[in-house]
């Protein structure tokens, strides 16, 4: 009996040491390449997040005050601004203009309206006492205005989980005379 009991043992013995370092080797090999697989989703999601973040604080920016511009006379620097000189960096746009009522007898009225970067991520739109984030996460912002066409040339960069942004724009105040 003990004769049939080693031939049974002999048949189950099991992996060898070299087929299980084998196979330790080719199970590291694929957790590595899926590890390197999902880390490289993470980091394309990133930035994917980054440049849709960082485009539509743009955008915001740029509609909004597309439109502020287009219903003020050019900004009036001091010091600073004025094409050939070094562009604003932290100095305030100013712009002043004319606001109607939406009523049924619409009423003009000036307005001031100022966009302000505090020098480190926001960039801030004031009228009266009601300031709006037009983006946050801005980290560079200059301005400077153009005086053979007498447009107002922004320079916004915005940096959103490690991807940045940087946009030039050209606003057009509207004439006076």
């Amino acid at each position: 009996m003990k004769a049939a009991h080693v031939k049974v043992r002999n048949g189950q013995a099991g992996f060898t040491l070299v087929e299980l370092l084998v196979s330790l080797a080719l199970s590291l090999f694929v957790v590595t390449a899926l590890t390197s697989v999902v880390f490289t989703s993470v980091r394309a999601s990133n930035v994917a997040i980054g440049r849709i973040e960082a485009s539509g604080q743009i955008r915001n920016f740029q509609l909004r005050a597309d439109d502020d511009f287009a219903g003020s006379a050019a900004p009036s620097p001091s010091g600073c601004g004025i094409q050939p000189e070094p562009a604003c960096q932290t100095a305030p746009i100013v712009l002043n203009g004319v606001q109607v009522s939406n009523s049924t007898s619409p009423i003009p009225s000036p307005v001031t309206i100022t966009f302000l970067w505090d020098g480190s991520a926001n960039l801030d739109r004031i009228v009266g006492s009601n300031s709006t984030h037009m983006a946050t996460s801005v980290t560079a912002f200059s301005w400077y205005v153009d005086s053979s066409t007498q447009t107002v040339v922004v320079q916004i960069t915005v940096t959103v989980l490690s991807y940045s942004e940087s946009q030039t724009l050209v606003f057009h105040p509207r004439l006076t005379g």
